[in-house]
């Protein structure tokens, strides 16, 4: 079953339409915490701002966002609240978020603290330190410390306004700050341009100002003091100020399917079983796609899959070297994940029938459910729960606490679910020995659909966590595929 990749378009679309995480969230959070919470009446110096803003998709009202700025010294305090239905493969779930934000009269981020609610809760904490953005997140009642290198204190998508605000806006002037995102914990360049003018039915002039995140975009319309009167994105997604009741008059009906709205169509013979599979690529360059020997090749608009047969590799030791680091998705150095990964592995004789029995593992273990949240191996492996995202995040956690080189790959996956098309999907690679014995090749595997090896319709974008997926994220709605070829 499909897909995690939901909380791909979740985390970016919403953490751009509604803008920072963010409200009142320190009453909530996690009590060993080491980080101070915001104390807003202690800070603030002037009297608050509020703006509305409401949800929509397909031009359907599914949600809202409220944000609050309120004066504190030299800088500005940010509060906001979030809410929303997401609708995955017809399962409609509830997504709501709060939390503050201190930051500099540049907008620049100086300490946050933040609730996310919905199937998964996650709470956390953060400040700008030298060189660092130091967060302390809570999931799952594990407290996890977090070290971001920055070389400057970043703005958020909600602090966008204070960058512009007070300054002569003209056709064409383009702007590059620093941006962090908590959803993803990415942090990458923001380059700013300004669009045509607006005239308000007031007679006041509003911008518009397209946003840019490695190549995911987005374009909204500010005022003259910054605040965001429209926002639109990909796939649909867009707000709109409006009045508070206005907002949180989100009708009962479902909202269209997200999973629905992200496929990707094709032309050609069914890909589905493949083991070599090409295919010609539209609407975006081939280029784009992850280009590994031996795995996946871009030649012009060709793109080649070709997965290895597994009775042509070489065994390998079960431990290996490299890609075997936890992070703060993947808690391989838990003692309870090496625990589970131990008993697992058990007397494996070698990587690959270490890995196939951890793939077994979580095919079964995992119940199939779509999921909104933040992915974390440790979190599934209790929850037994979850999507491709959850699938994954257990898999490399419990193969890297095993000592198996392991990674996440991000890109496309045939599926007749929904409909015959591509799908935005996430599975494990792992390393494993090359035929006729030379360097280890990355290999493959699903443990959502149980395939080991997965088969050549798996169409790799990315790899890696969260942080480095937003370039899935500029693909949405432009890609376009033909299968010119689909072998066993």
């Amino acid at each position: 079953m499909l897909f995690g990749d939901v909380r791909l378009l979740v985390a970016f679309e919403v953490a751009s339409l509604v803008a920072f995480v963010a409200l009142a969230a320190w009453s909530v959070l996690d009590t060993r915490s080491a980080l101070p919470t915001i104390d807003v009446a202690k800070l603030a110096t002037g009297t608050s701002e509020e703006q509305w803003l409401g949800i929509y998709i397909e031009k359907q009202h599914v949600g809202y966002a409220m944000s609050r700025q309120i004066p504190a010294g030299d800088g500005m305090i940010f509060q906001e609240q979030s809410f929303l239905k997401i609708n995955a493969m017809g399962m409609v779930q509830k997504w709501a978020s709060a939390g503050t934000a201190l930051v500099d009269a540049q907008g620049r981020l100086q300490s946050f603290d933040f609730v996310v609610s919905g199937p998964f809760k996650v709470t956390g904490r953060g400040e700008v330190r030298e060189r660092s953005l130091h967060l302390e997140l809570v999931q799952d009642g594990a407290l996890k410390d977090i070290d971001i290198p920055i070389q400057e204190a970043p703005i958020l998508n909600s602090t966008l306004g204070t960058v512009v605000r007070g300054r002569t806006l003209t056709p064409g002037m383009e702007l590059t700050v620093p941006y962090f995102d908590i959803t993803t914990m990415s942090n990458a360049p923001m380059n700013i341009r300004v669009e045509a003018p607006a005239v308000l039915p007031n007679g006041d002039v509003a911008w518009w100002l397209r946003t840019k995140v490695g190549s995911f975009e987005s374009r909204r319309l500010v005022d003259e003091r910054g605040n965001s009167l429209r926002e639109e994105s990909s796939l649909g997604m867009s707000t709109q100020a409006m009045s508070r009741e206005e907002a949180m008059a989100v009708p009962d009906a479902d909202p269209p399917d997200m999973v629905a709205l992200a496929s990707v169509p094709f032309e050609g013979p069914e890909p589905r079983g493949a083991g070599r599979l090409r295919l010609r690529v539209s609407g975006v360059e081939a280029s784009r796609f992850v280009q590994e020997a031996g795995l996946q090749v871009v030649e012009g608009d060709l793109l080649t899959v070709t997965i290895p047969l597994l009775a042509e590799l070489a065994a390998l030791p079960v431990r290996g070297e490299g890609e075997i680091e936890p992070t703060p998705t993947l808690p391989a150095s838990d003692p309870e994940m090496r625990a589970k990964a131990a008993e697992i592995v058990g007397d494996a004789p070698d990587r690959m029938t270490a890995a196939r029995r951890i793939h077994d593992f979580v095919f079964s273990y995992v119940k199939k459910v779509p999921t909104i949240g933040i992915p974390n191996g440790l979190t599934v492996l209790h929850s037994r729960e979850g999507d491709c995202n959850e699938h994954t995040a257990l898999y490399v956690s419990l193969a890297r606490a095993a000592g198996i080189p392991s990674r996440i790959a991000v890109g496309l996956v045939y599926s007749e679910r929904l409909g015959r098309a591509f799908y935005y999907h996430a599975w494990p690679e792992v390393r494993l020995g090359e035929p006729e014995g030379g360097p280890p090749r990355w290999v493959p595997v699903d443990p959502t659909f149980g395939q080991f090896p997965a088969d050549a319709s798996h169409l790799k974008i990315v790899n890696g966590d969260l942080d480095k997926q937003v370039e899935v994220m500029g693909m949405m709605g432009r890609i376009r595929l033909e299968v010119v070829e689909a072998m066993p």
